[in-house]
C-alpha cells in the first residue's frame, strides 16, 4: 500500500513485531493464541489485568456466545448474497467460481467468491473486496482495521442488515487513523510487557446474554424485512466497488 520508507510501513513493522512478541510471551499459557485475538483484546481493554486474563485464558470466547438464531441470520444472508451475485455475474457473461476458505485451484475466473466466517471475499481482475455481513447491532472497528491491515484487501464493505446500512472502509482514505490504531496497540502492548500485572483483576466480565423470545421474534422481523429491502442496493454497491458494469436491462424486462 505504501513505500517501504513511509511512516505507515514503519509503524506496521512495529505493530506486527509486537503482536509476535505478545504471542510468544503467552505461548506457555495459550498455545493457540492468534494475532486477531491479540489485537481484539488489546484494543478492547485498557485494564492490563483484563488483557492478561483474556490472553491467558481466552475468556473472550467464553463471554461471546451468540444465539443460534443470529448464526442462522448470518448464514442465510451470506447464502442469498452469494447466489444473487453468481446469477447476476453469470448472466452478464462473467466466469464465476465459488469456494470456501480452503486453498483450491480454480483456473482463470473473472470473479472468485470465497465464503468466509465474516461474509464474503470477492476477487475481481483488478480488485479484492471483503464483505462483512452483520445481522445484529454490533460493529467492531478494531476488527475492520485488522482486515485492512492484514494485506488481503484495501477495501472492506460492511452490510449491517438490520440497520439497513452499507458502510465502506478504504485503507488509503483512513490511513492516519490506521496509524494511530497501530500505535495504540504497540504502546498498550509495551505497557503490558513492562508492568507488574496484578494476579487478580476485580473487573467483572459480562456474562453470556440470553435474548428473550420476544426479542428474538422482533430481531427476526427486522432482519427479514431489512434483508429484502437492502439486498438490491448491496448488490449494486458491491459490483460498483469491483468495477463491474452489468448490461442495462431492456425496458420491457
Amino acid at each position: 500500500m505504501q513505500n517501504e520508507n513511509s511512516t505507515f510501513e514503519k509503524i506496521k513493522a512495529l505493530f506486527d513485531n509486537v503482536c509476535n512478541v505478545i504471542k510468544s510471551y503467552y505461548a506457555s499459557y495459550n498455545g493457540t493464541l492468534q494475532k486477531g485475538t491479540i489485537i481484539e483484546v488489546i484494543a478492547k481493554y485498557s485494564c492490563l489485568g483484563c488483557i492478561n486474563d483474556a490472553l491467558r485464558n481466552q475468556t473472550e470466547e467464553r463471554y461471546s456466545r451468540v444465539d443460534a438464531l443470529y448464526k442462522e441470520f448470518h448464514r442465510l444472508a451470506v447464502n442469498i448474497l452469494v447466489e444473487e451475485l453468481y446469477y447476476l455475474l453469470n448472466q452478464a457473461g462473467y466466469k464465476v467460481a465459488i469456494s470456501t476458505e480452503a486453498e483450491l485451484e480454480y483456473g482463470k475466473a473473472d470473479v472468485l467468491i470465497t465464503i468466509t466466517s465474516y461474509g464474503l471475499n470477492l476477487k475481481g481482475k483488478s480488485k479484492v473486496l471483503l464483505v462483512e455481513i452483520k445481522t445484529g447491532n454490533s460493529l467492531s472497528l478494531s476488527q475492520i482495521f485488522r482486515y485492512l491491515l492484514d494485506g488481503r484487501s484495501d477495501t472492506v464493505v460492511v452490510w449491517r442488515v438490520r440497520k439497513r446500512q452499507v458502510l465502506v472502509f478504504n485503507a488509503q482514505n483512513i490511513e492516519p487513523l490506521l496509524i494511530e490504531f497501530m500505535k495504540m496497540i504497540c504502546l498498550r502492548a509495551n505497557r503490558l510487557l513492562s508492568s507488574q500485572i496484578p494476579s487478580l483483576c476485580l473487573h467483572k466480565r459480562h456474562l453470556n446474554y440470553e435474548p428473550t423470545q420476544k426479542e428474538l421474534q422482533k430481531a427476526f422481523k427486522e432482519f427479514s424485512e431489512a434483508l429484502v429491502d437492502t439486498l438490491p442496493f448491496v448488490l449494486q454497491f458491491i459490483l460498483k466497488e469491483l468495477e463491474i458494469i452489468l448490461p442495462q436491462q431492456s425496458k420491457d424486462e
